[in-house]
């Protein structure tokens, strides 16, 4: 076949005119009651063969030639006699193994991104965050929390200034013990207490009542922990550049303080995280003179508080309590 038929457009007007495709001497002529086109072979952009979706010839000055799907196989005959061979994109796309590799890839990509790349790029930047933008981030979820779920403590004065005085003891060790600023309120979901990244600890009235004040101090401790490795912020980046990743794919990209208020209630920190949060506060309570094991006591009532599951409190988290109450004890000296 030397010659193939085809729908010329000038690229200047819609209108389509027949036409007929030929190659001579390395270059593509096209031919009709328009007069002549000719192009350089490897100057004419040709579209992959995708199912029966036409295929178009793009020449250098705009214009370009349609093949009707009705004829694509005949197209692929001739542009094969002209020595053309699809490239390495297209051929790849013909053969289901190079597909199901290529997708494999795609999904271990989106997994090393999730699951490596993402946390490291959190921890890098969580640490350059100004503490302006901390505590500006950090009332702007707490103002967003009271009214809804959180209400006013009913808690005694006394037994607030009892616990202050209890986690006061920890700031006493000197400058690497976190800023921070207690906050009690009271909540229908149990017995909790969380970090905000600013520093700012809410305890819940159930969580203050399930044990004394040291008790409760130890489960400070543990939120501490959170806040001096920035844990809040780091987990917050990596739910914000999901959320945001989601939101544009979804067609839906929700607020920072909405997505922070949603990890504050969730509260489920990764695994490593928590361990960082329990190392830290069996450390902090040794340094204050103090057993950590106050902290497994209070991990154990938590849950049984929760009914086993640990629920949306400290617990809230992958590690199993037993085995944080194990680390606890074994390294309370």
């Amino acid at each position: 076949m030397s010659d193939f038929s085809v729908a010329f457009f000038d690229g200047r007007r819609p209108q389509a005119h027949a036409a007929r495709l030929s190659c001579d001497n390395g270059e593509f002529v096209v031919r009709g009651e328009f007069g002549e086109r000719r192009a350089p072979r490897e100057a004419v952009e040709i579209s992959e063969a995708l199912a029966g979706a036409p295929r178009f010839l793009h020449l250098p000055d705009g214009s370009s030639c349609e093949v009707a799907p009705a004829g694509l196989a005949a197209f692929a005959d001739w542009l094969a006699a002209q020595g053309h061979r699809p490239g390495l994109v297209s051929r790849m796309q013909m053969r289901w193994s190079y597909a199901l590799v290529a997708l494999l890839g795609c999904v271990l990509s989106v997994a090393a991104g999730y699951f490596w790349v993402l946390p490291a790029a959190a921890d890098a930047l969580a640490p350059r965050v100004p503490p302006a933008a901390l505590q500006m981030l950090s009332t702007q979820v707490l103002d967003s929390l009271d009214g809804r779920l959180l209400k006013p403590t009913q808690l005694a004065a006394e037994r607030r200034a009892a616990i202050a005085g209890e986690v006061a003891r920890f700031a006493a060790l000197g400058p690497e013990v976190p800023a921070y600023r207690l906050h009690f309120r009271a909540s229908g979901v149990g017995p909790n207490a969380f970090a905000l990244p600013s520093g700012d600890i809410v305890i819940f009235d159930s969580l203050a009542e399930l044990g004394n004040a040291g008790e409760v101090a130890a489960v400070v401790a543990h939120e501490l922990g959170h806040v001096h490795h920035r844990h809040g912020m780091r987990q917050l980046i990596q739910s914000s550049v999901v959320s945001f990743v989601a939101g544009v794919y979804f067609g839906d990209v929700s607020s920072l303080v909405s997505g922070a208020a949603a990890l504050v209630l969730e509260s489920r920190y990764s695994r490593d995280f928590e361990h960082e949060a329990d190392v830290y506060a069996v450390g902090l309570m040794r340094d204050s003179g103090r057993d950590p094991v106050a902290l497994a006591d209070m991990l154990a009532r938590l849950e049984k508080a929760h009914g086993g599951d640990g629920g949306n409190s400290v617990l809230a988290s992958h590690p199993e309590t037993r085995a944080r109450i194990a680390y606890i004890e074994a390294h309370r000296r």
